[in-house]
Order: C-alpha cells, then structure tokens, then sequence
C-alpha cells in the first residue's frame, strides 16, 4: 500500500527492500523501481548506491521490529524523514545516533491510529481506483469458506492477500 500510495503521488523513484525474493518480484510488479534483498547486500549501501551517495528522502519502515527501525535510519539522507510506521512491541527501545538527529537534521515520526477523516480519505482512494489495490488480492474464496481463508492466512509464508466474496 506505501508502495501504491507513493507511486501514485509521483514519487521519482520507489525502492523496496525485503528479505523474500517473492515479495520483491511482487514489489517489482506492482511499479517498485528497485528492490533489495537485504538478507544478500547491505540495504544502506545499496540505497546510497542508488541515490547517488545521498540515501533516501522518506522512507517508511512497515515490520515493526527494533532492527528495522535501526535500519531505517541508516537509510536517510539528510534532512529526510522516516516514518516509523510498523509498530514495535510495546517497552520496545532503539538505538539512535544523536548527531544523524541533530546534524543530519533528520525527522522522525511514528504513526499508530488513524481518525475516521483517514479512514474515509483512505476508502475514497481505494474506491474511485486512485489506488487500485486489485493487483494485491492473491485469492478470492467465497463467504463460507472464510475459516480456510485465515488458516491460509496464519500458515502461509509469504504475503497473500485474500477476497471474500458473498
């Protein structure tokens, strides 16, 4: 959804970095411009690489895990922005370097609810197709197969995205 949202608003160009090849083949389907499999290259590297030594103006972390949101740092350039928006387990506490803060002058946000103007604003997009998220669904399974559907959904290893249809 970050990756459709950014796209859609012109982003120049749009980097995906995950561990699972078939999600960033995905990604790459859905308009990423590069990805990165950081379980086989340095993800800060590779993005300084492609930004011209400079990293990226926003990025947002989506895994909710202290290490990623370490990374997400490292990723910046200066007077960028991360969004913090997978969320950590609460009591959960990262690392940060002081002077990418102060001197790099780097902003950092978390996101966790969202209003009903955001739900509304969200459900527009995706119902005049602004957003299609069609491309996401990998399944569709009728009404009363829905207890199949989350057992799919809790064993399966990769991102699947399911439709129930009436």
């Amino acid at each position: 959804m970050h990756l459709l949202t950014a796209k859609k608003i012109g982003v120049e160009k749009g980097i995906v970095i995950d561990l699972v090849e078939e999600r960033l083949n995905f990604a790459e389907k859905l308009g990423a411009d590069e990805t990165i499999n950081a379980g086989k290259a340095d993800a800060a590297e590779s993005v300084r690489k492609l930004t011209n030594g400079y990293g990226a103006d926003v990025v947002i972390e989506a895994i909710g895990l202290p290490a990623t949101w370490e990374q997400a740092l490292k990723l910046v350039r200066k007077g960028g922005t991360v969004l913090e928006f997978g969320g950590c387990p609460p009591g959960t506490e990262i690392r940060v370097n002081a002077e990418l803060l102060h001197y790099g002058e780097v902003t950092v946000m978390g996101a966790f609810h969202a209003t009903p103007l955001h739900f509304r604003r969200a459900l527009n997009l995706i119902a005049s197709r602004t957003i299609d998220v069609r491309p996401l669904i990998t399944r569709r399974m009728r009404l009363e197969e829905i207890r199949e559907a989350f057992e799919i959904l809790a064993t399966s290893k990769s991102e699947i995205k399911i439709a129930i249809n009436p």
